[in-house]
Order: structure tokens, then sequence, then C-alpha cells
């Protein structure tokens, strides 16, 4: 089954809003006829202009049919196509009425039937220009109309139900009464329809996009650990093959091998942080100088780091936030930065700017506009790039927010994070 856009669902819907304005379109004109019919024959009413008004009842017919022929061809329905058509209808209205007495027409009432289906239809702007529409035309039948002599069916003191233009007043509130609730009860069940499907298909974006981001980023921690295992799989196969070294040689390939097993616990790590599998239990109140010393204790990166502590407000710390600042400082490291500078800042009222700065190339453009987008990076290899992404993740979730610039020489990133007390 082929999925929908929203626009799509949305003109599906104003399509089906659509036909059944000319469903109404062609009781309206069907009424038009009986009562012209009837007017004639029935009641004998030689003076009424019927020569003129079948014209106008021509032209609705053309005008329905023209509409269901685009509706077949599949032409966008927009908001100028149905205000275009209603005004069609309102001016038809206006003629046949002209010729049928004016305002003392008792079907001069079917006007609110045309500013309802307007209401209903279109934006705010649109049905107000349909309302305003029929208010000149009404305003306008007050004062002109052919004259349309009636016979009256009673001759008694007061008005009774068998005087025609009561009848007719009575026939007007029926038939609006009758297609409004025919008509607003099937739009109502189209606009509900429609926003289900909407509604679905938002659920369904959704969660294609939570799989896609999975996917990407399994692809980009599996190249990432092809390095660290590729390292401990022919250090092994050596020992395997040669044996076992001894004394200082040893330690030392111990030592390799324990690094590469911590970047491997910190690729996944990153990964379970931004497909939202790492949670704040294990967050804690702390101090932000030692959760910073903490944070960048044992980076082994051939970069100097230099501190800058203003302040030391408590903060929550987290796994999170710790992942986030050791890979800023290690992007910061592999774009070529030879210095990196940390502050601790006070960021305004219970807030607290972590300002990382380095002498790097600085950010890329695509990067300052947009750094929410995933793997937009300019070193080589899958799964890069994500740096900035987690990061941002991880700010929204802490209700913070994440800053980038560069500087004249490098590039600074501001981190503001809430603290549990006034940073000073």
């Amino acid at each position: 089954m082929k999925t929908q856009s929203p626009t799509n669902i949305a003109q599906n819907a104003a399509r089906r809003n659509l036909a059944q304005l000319n469903r109404m379109r062609w009781i309206a004109v069907a009424g038009q006829l009986l009562a012209i019919w009837g007017t004639v024959v029935l009641l004998d009413v030689t003076t009424l202009p019927w020569g003129q008004m079948l014209p106008v009842v021509g032209f609705l017919i053309f005008l329905n049919l023209f509409s269901a022929w685009r509706l077949r061809r599949g032409h966008p329905i927009t908001d100028l196509t149905v205000t275009a058509e209603l005004l069609m209808d309102v001016a038809s209205l206006t003629i046949l009425l002209y010729l049928s007495g004016g305002a003392s027409n008792p079907f001069v009432s079917l006007f609110i039937l045309q500013v309802i289906l307007a209401i209903v239809l279109l934006p705010q702007g649109h049905a107000a220009l349909i309302l305003l529409a029929t208010i000149a035309a009404h305003f306008w039948l007050t004062g002109n109309g052919v004259p349309l002599p009636l016979p009256h069916l009673w001759h008694g003191a007061g008005p009774s139900f068998l005087d025609l233009h009561l009848q007719g007043m009575f026939l007007s509130f029926l038939l609006a009464a009758s297609l409004l609730t025919w008509f607003v009860t099937r739009i109502t069940a189209n606009l509900r329809d429609r926003d289900a499907q909407i509604q679905a298909l938002r659920q369904q974006m959704l969660e294609e996009d939570h799989l896609v981001r999975l996917g990407l980023l399994s692809s980009g921690a599996a190249h990432e650990l092809g390095t660290p295992l590729t390292t401990l799989a022919v250090t092994l196969d050596d020992w395997q093959t040669l044996g076992a070294p001894q004394g200082d040689e040893l330690d030392d390939k111990i030592a390799v091998m324990q690094r590469e097993l911590s970047r491997c616990r910190q690729i996944v790590s990153e990964m379970l942080l931004s497909s939202g599998q790492e949670r704040l239990d294990e967050a804690q109140a702390m101090r932000a100088r030692a959760f910073l010393e903490a944070a960048i204790e044992g980076l082994a990166l051939p970069v100097r780091i230099s501190f800058d502590m203003r302040c030391d407000p408590v903060i929550m710390a987290d796994p999170m936030l710790e992942q986030a600042v050791r890979q800023l400082v290690d992007n910061a490291a592999e774009a070529g930065s030879r210095n990196i500078r940390i502050s601790l800042l006070p960021g305004g009222a219970e807030q607290l700017a972590l300002v990382i700065e380095d002498d790097g190339p600085g950010f890329p453009d695509a990067i300052l506009a947009d750094p929410g987008q995933p793997f937009q990076s300019d070193k080589d290899g899958a799964g890069r790039g994500l740096g900035l992404f987690l990061t941002g993740n991880v700010m929204r979730r802490l209700n913070g927010e994440m800053r980038l610039a560069n500087l004249r020489h490098g590039a600074q990133v501001t981190l503001l994070l809430p603290t549990l007390e006034t940073a000073a």
C-alpha cells in the first residue's frame, strides 16, 4: 500500500468536500426547476419570467458538470476554487431572486446556506468574502426585484399557512435546514477521517524516523568499532602465533588493549545515548568543577587543555552530560586543534555556561546553520558527525541549550546548563 503524504490526504479530503458541494448543487437545481414549474403550471402565475430564469439554472448545471470534470481529471482543489464556486452560487441565487420578487421572495433566506457552507469549507478570510457578498446581495435585493404577485388562497382575517408567502418561508427553512444537516454531517465525517489519517501518518513517520536513526547510528558505530576491534584481533592473533610477550612489552600491549576496549565502550555508550536508551537514573548533584575534572580525566589526546573556572555551582551530573563533554573535546582534537580551553561561566539566573573553545579550523557553515542534523562532518569515514547531534539531544533532555560559533581562530561550543543554585 502506497503511503500518502499529509498534502495528499488534505487534498483528498478537499476533493470529497467539493463532491458533496456538487451533490448539494444538483439538489438545488432540481428544487429551482420544480419551483419554476410549480409557480407557472400549478399556481398559474403567468408573470414569472421563467424564460430569463432558465439560463441561470442552465449555468448552474454547466458549473456542476465542469466541477465534476475537474474532479475526474484530478485537478488540485484549492480554497480559491471553492470560493469561486460559492461566489457563482451566490450570484446565481441573486439573479433568480431578482427575477422573482427580490427580497420579498421567501427563499431569500437561502443566502445563509452559502455563508454556513463557506464557514465549514473555507479559511476565515475566504469565508468573510462570501459573507460580504451575501450581505451585499441581500441589501441590493431590498430595493430591486421584478414584482411577483402571488394569489392568496386564504381570505380570512389573519395570516394562514395557506398563504403562499408563509408556505414559501416554511419550505425555505425546511430546505436550508435539511441541506445543512446532510452536508455538514458528511463534511464533518470527511474532516474527522482526514485528521485521523494525518495523525496515523505522523505516528508512522515518527516510528520510521526512529528506525532510520537507529540504523544510521548502528552503521556509524559498526564502522568506528572496526578500528579498536581490529587492533585487539591483531594483537591476539600475534599472541596465538608467536606467543605472549614478557615484561614491559606485555604491560604496554595490555595497556593498548584496555584503551581500545574503553574506546569500544564509549562508542556503544554514544549509540545508546542518541537512541534514547540512556536514562537520568544515575544523575547526581555535584559541583561543576568536580564534574568537569571527572569528565576530562583519562582522555589521552595530543592537545593542551586549559581551564577557566570562574564559578562552581551545583549541577545535576549524569553519564549523558559527561559523555557529551568528552565527545566535544575529542571532536576538537580530531579536527586538528592544538589547544583547547574549557571555561565555567555564569550563564544567567540559575544557569551555568560550560564553554569549550579550540584553535582548530572552526565549524563549516552547514553545521552552524543546522547543528541538529547528524552526520554533518568534513572528516572521512562513516559514523562521523555524531558528536554535535548527540550533544544537542542531551541538552534538550536536560532542559539546557547548545550554541555554536566560530572564533577568529577556532570554534566555540557553549552548553547552557540548569543549576541547583545561582552560578556565582
